[in-house]
């Protein structure tokens, strides 16, 4: 969900209500960010504001439908997938924010500036993030 919370904080909704398709099923202990696109635009490209859907740091059960409806300028319809490439990525990151996972390893941990190039990583994402 990390496109959307580029414009939204994180939607507890989510991790209670996209299990169906959830393709770890992990809830709080993870997941990818298409799931939650995934989700929305099966459900007419509704959001619960953080207000109204609390997050509570526990899976629990989905009270979506329960709750209004927060997404009143944009709706999410569809989920776009970028080709992989640094090209592809700047192109689709000049029309907005961008949801991107990469592995976090020990190396990341000694990050202090610059381009860190890890040459640790495996091809196993375990972050999720925006890029704007």
């Amino acid at each position: 969900s990390s496109g959307i919370n580029a414009e939204w904080p994180l939607r507890p909704g989510y991790l209670d209500c996209s299990y169906e398709y959830n393709r770890l099923r992990h809830g709080c202990s993870g997941g990818y960010p298409d799931d939650c696109y995934i989700y929305s635009a099966e459900y007419g490209g509704r959001l619960a504001s953080t207000s109204d859907y609390p997050y509570r740091a526990v899976d629990g059960e989905c009270h979506f439908g329960a709750v209004p409806d927060s997404m009143i300028s944009h709706k999410i319809s569809d989920v776009v997938y970028v080709p992989r490439g640094e090209a592809a990525n700047i192109e689709a990151l000049s029309t907005g924010s961008l949801s991107v996972a990469f592995q976090v390893t020990d190396f990341f941990f000694q990050y202090e500036s610059g381009i860190m190039k890890d040459t640790t990583c495996k091809p196993r994402p375990n972050h999720a993030v925006s890029a704007v």
